[in-house]
């Protein structure tokens, strides 16, 4: 009976003890992502890795929330050779492939690129990757030719280790309804772009337009009533009004001699800026608006 008994507590303890040991690894799983010291030769952890839930990102850096960030890791690695030659590293977890694309395009900034299921992109600054529902991305205030490598090295390695456990969703087709013919990549925010602070959700590149480069984007709202009330708030200074057939739109004069354009159509809001003419502009926001309404068409 005795030995029943102990039995049966041992297999409690060992349950308890898996249960525990899943959690953990379930919790650390970007942790777990990290380079070890053996995994970059000629680098060392200066210090432990720090771990942040999504909800505590915003501790680790402001700009970080509302992203749709679930879970980032981030460690700084020095050089053996030169101590004061540093790499920061990120592997973040998002809620969704579209959210981790959005945080790859806005380090990668604008240019021209495709969108695909593995995005990355390679400068002697930063190096980013993103792959399903992860960002890895790493950086340096050392801006050498010679460290390109070391940061493609970096962000490539927690890519081995996911292997092939990452989400394989598609990027929505509204992410195309501007790419532009010159091949220049869509870039997606969730949070506002600073150009347009009210609008989120936004997907934003750029035209080459009758021989200059101008800067367009579009928001789709659950609603015409959702849409509205951001327009109204982003058109409240300094904005003029005008109108053509069911479209809501206004216009402004920069201090640098450009137009910025912003419409409202149904549930969605879509603009321009660094437009150099004003009918210029108006054109423009008949193009956006064209694609829209195809893209409606096709019932998306």
């Amino acid at each position: 009976m005795k030995r029943k008994i102990i039995i049966i507590f041992i297999s409690i303890i060992v349950i308890a003890l898996s249960s525990c040991s899943l959690f953990q690894s379930e919790i650390d799983t970007v942790n777990d992502l990290l380079p070890r010291d053996s995994d970059v030769p000629g680098w060392v952890r200066n210090d432990t890795a720090l771990y942040y839930k999504g909800k505590d990102v915003k501790k680790y850096n402001r700009e970080y929330n509302g992203l749709g960030i679930d879970k980032l890791a981030s460690c700084i690695y020095q050089s053996i050779d030169d101590p004061q030659v540093q790499i920061k590293l990120e592997v973040i977890k998002f809620s969704s492939v579209l959210n981790a694309y959005g945080f790859y395009s806005i380090k990668r900034g604008p240019g021209i690129f495709e969108a695909s299921q593995k995005n990355e992109y390679y400068s002697n600054e930063i190096a980013v990757i993103q792959m399903g529902e992860y960002a890895i991305y790493s950086e340096t205030d050392k801006a050498e030719l010679l460290l390109k490598k070391d940061l493609k090295t970096f962000v490539n390695i927690p890519t081995i280790y996911i292997g092939q456990n990452f989400m394989k969703d598609k990027l929505p087709p509204g992410l195309n309804v501007i790419k532009g013919f010159e091949g220049f990549g869509v870039l997606y925010s969730k949070k506002p772009y600073h150009q347009f602070r009210y609008i989120s959700k936004i997907n934003f590149t750029q035209w080459s337009w009758n021989g200059e480069l101008v800067n367009l984007f579009f928001s789709e709202y659950d609603s015409f009533y959702d849409a509205y009330e951001v327009f109204k708030k982003s058109t409240e200074i300094d904005y003029i009004m005008i109108s053509s057939d069911n479209t809501y739109a206004a216009f402004k004069k920069e201090q640098d001699g450009t137009y910025s354009f912003i419409s409202v159509n149904d549930k969605w809001i879509s603009g321009c800026w660094s437009v150099p003419e004003f009918e210029e502009g108006k054109k423009i926001l008949n193009e956006i608006q064209s694609r829209i309404e195809d893209y409606k068409r096709k019932g998306n």
